[in-house]
């Protein structure tokens, strides 16, 4: 697959997973007001980690291989990268919500910068390359 063309499908699929993310902040924010900004966060990383593999495996990087133990390498390389997403999330949201004093919402915005960016190198070079034979 082209390069760009693998950009633009990870720019779709990346997008549908962070509106997947900012819809569970928002609604673990306003459903349980209790867990707060950073609590929804984490909320929605758990919810959103399984549609993100899914999109992710069939849409951005179709062409890996999908071997029954490449897909669970795969999956626990998914993992593995996301951690520091979770941290960037869930930080980022701490520093905006805690620190900063500003809405959730900044929060969510910086997701939407860092995060993509974070995983699509480590997706492409590490999770769903594919093995040299």
């Amino acid at each position: 697959m082209a390069f760009t063309e693998r950009i633009l499908r990870y720019c779709l699929s990346g997008g549908i997973v962070a509106l997947v993310f900012s819809v569970a902040v928002i609604l673990a924010v306003n459903v349980l007001p209790r867990v707060g900004p950073v609590g929804a966060s984490v909320i929605a990383f758990f919810v959103t980690l399984p549609v993100g593999y899914a999109v992710h495996c069939h849409v951005t990087y179709p062409d890996a291989a999908h071997e029954q133990n490449a897909a669970v390498v795969r999956w626990r390389r998914f993992i593995t990268a996301n951690i520091g997403s979770f941290v960037v999330a869930t930080v980022g949201m701490a520093f905006i919500t805690q620190v900063l004093h500003a809405s959730y919402l900044w929060g969510i915005a910086l997701n939407w910068i860092c995060v993509p960016t974070m995983n699509f190198v480590v997706y492409l070079w590490w999770v769903f390359r594919e093995r040299s034979t």
